[in-house]
């Protein structure tokens, strides 16, 4: 069972980016409700303070956990903790991603420090994390490895190849890469690296190991 949390700015169209089951969940964050509503999307439960869902009616007969407008975490964070109580085989961020109040994107790049196993996805766009162990990933696009916080890594199969490279946190080296083979193989020695992957099919495929863990 996948959780999908769906946030602002919403894509288009959501099904073209996700496959949803019929045990997966749905979780609408404030004003992306409207968005999902639209696009004929069941909800599960509706997360937010709500002041920028532009129809409160929206809401009749749906699960909803209120927030208050004063708060230490903003609503995308809080759907996700709601997402974690289903223990989720895998947890999705749909959306939220660019938008007019880009502080909140920035926002959500520094959650994957709390939820590491989280794969954020936009129509252009997917983000994830990955940890210690060999990854194999393939994508026609563009994939950029940014240190989270720090990281030794090494790339193969690779426009730009890396051997056991010393990735620091401001260190710009990892973007817009490109998978010359049929498929990349990163390896991280140690530390994090955030992904992104831009221009190419949402579809992407990742494969790997982290010690006893397999995605």
């Amino acid at each position: 069972m996948n959780v999908y949390v769906i946030t602002h700015p919403t894509p288009e169209d959501i099904k073209g980016i996700i496959d949803l089951h019929d045990d997966d969940i749905v979780i609408g964050v404030d004003q992306a409700i409207l968005a999902i509503h639209k696009q004929h999307i069941k909800i599960d439960l509706a997360v937010g303070d709500f002041d920028s869902l532009a129809d409160p009616t929206l809401l009749d007969g749906l699960k909803t956990v209120r927030l208050e407008s004063v708060k230490d975490v903003t609503d995308t964070h809080q759907a996700l903790l709601e997402a974690m109580r289903f223990k989720p085989d895998e947890l999705y961020l749909i959306g939220g991603i660019g938008g007019e109040r880009i502080e909140h994107f920035f926002a959500h790049i520094l959650l994957f420090d709390l939820f590491p196993t989280l794969i954020m996805q936009h129509e252009h766009s997917t983000i994830f994390m990955l940890e210690e162990g060999t990854w194999t990933l393939s994508s026609d696009g563009y994939v950029s490895v940014f240190a989270y916080p720090e990281a030794s890594l090494s790339l193969k199969g690779f426009k730009y190849e890396l051997n056991d490279y010393h990735l620091k946190t401001y260190d710009p080296l990892g973007i817009s890469n490109e998978i010359t083979s049929q498929e990349g193989i990163i390896t991280i020695h140690k530390g994090r690296v955030l992904v992104i992957m831009s221009d190419g099919e949402p579809s992407t495929v990742l494969t790997g190991h982290h010690h006893s863990r397999s995605r």
